[in-house]
């Protein structure tokens, strides 16, 4: 797997040890249940209760999550952005 394709299993991995309550939307749920698309774009709905959004941003953490990553200053999600 190059650099820029994801490792879903290992992201799914990560938020699942983390306990986040959330759901797969767009093109990797449907590709999950089994639609004959290749996508790689990445849609979560979370649940944006205290614990859970503290868990997310813990697993977001791990997976040094940021929005635009690459850039020169890396933004990365904070409580307020999760909830």
């Amino acid at each position: 797997m190059d650099e820029k394709t994801p490792d879903f299993k290992k992201i799914l991995g990560i938020l699942v040890e983390h306990d986040v309550e959330f759901v797969v939307i767009g093109g990797i749920g449907a590709v999950l249940q089994g639609a004959p698309i290749a996508t790689f774009d990445w849609d979560i709905v979370h649940s944006r209760s205290e614990k859970n959004v503290h868990r997310l941003q813990e697993a977001l953490r791990q997976l040094d999550a940021s929005y635009r990553p690459g850039a020169d200053h890396q933004l990365r999600p904070n409580l307020s952005h999760l909830s």
